[in-house]
């Protein structure tokens, strides 16, 4: 195989394979747009008036399914990609990893639900839900980021070697912000009960993974550069 062969230009600039490129573009949209949606909830959930807490979480579950149904359309075209098999079973893992994204914020964002379902007032945890909305913030701007590297692939090599790095800085602003929420939530009066406990610490828990699986498909894109790169 030459040079030219080896390189990612020459398998996306097969038509075939240019259809899995709008996909993972339009499967990473639906990544930012669950997190939107979980911000809309987390600025409800601030408020005394949380009647429309299941409405938003709605959304939130809605675009997560949207999600789904990018990442199954992925592993179809894929499937049927001109691609060497090692680069072939890094983008069905790519897909996998990337989705998970907005699983883990429909999953804190059920959480934080279900506070509201036990007649909770969240509005009384401010700070708790401030750390959580920069949780979801730093994810959102880790999702455009990856967005702009899937945009890049098989165009612009050095983008993606090159912003990997801002989505880690990320990560680890996240890994803060989760072990100051954590603590605030610790020092909640023991009156609120195990079950807000461990609610709002779950909640935590998901939002943050949700940033360490941005995180780890940026990671999956910059190995499937590094392999696309002639030596």
């Amino acid at each position: 195989m030459n040079e030219g062969q080896n390189s990612l230009l020459h398998w996306f600039k097969e038509r075939r394979n240019q259809l899995i490129l709008k996909t993972l573009d339009q499967h990473a949209g639906k990544l930012g747009d669950t997190c939107t949606a979980s911000l809309e909830l987390l600025d409800l959930l601030r408020t005394p008036d949380q009647s429309k807490a299941e409405k938003l979480y709605n959304r939130v579950s809605m675009q997560e399914r949207s999600a789904d149904h990018f990442q199954d359309d992925l592993a179809t075209e894929i499937a049927r990609g001109l691609f060497p098999p090692e680069i072939r079973e890094k983008l069905f893992r790519l897909t996998r990893v990337a989705d998970s994204v907005a699983n883990w914020i429909k999953s804190g964002s059920k959480n934080l639900v279900l506070l509201v379902k036990l007649d909770v007032d969240t509005s009384e945890f401010d700070m708790i839900l401030d750390y959580m909305t920069e949780l979801v913030k730093l994810t959102h701007e880790s999702v455009i980021i990856y967005r702009k590297m899937v945009n890049a692939l098989g165009t612009d090599d050095q983008l993606i070697l090159n912003t990997r790095q801002i989505i880690e800085d990320r990560e680890r602003e996240a890994d803060n912000v989760h072990f100051a929420v954590r603590e605030e939530i610790l020092a909640i009066n023991d009156k609120q009960g195990f079950s807000v406990h461990f609610l709002l610490i779950e909640s935590a828990r998901c939002l943050e993974n949700a940033s360490d699986s941005v995180t780890n498909a940026a990671a999956i894109l910059y190995s499937i550069v590094m392999l696309g790169i002639p030596t």
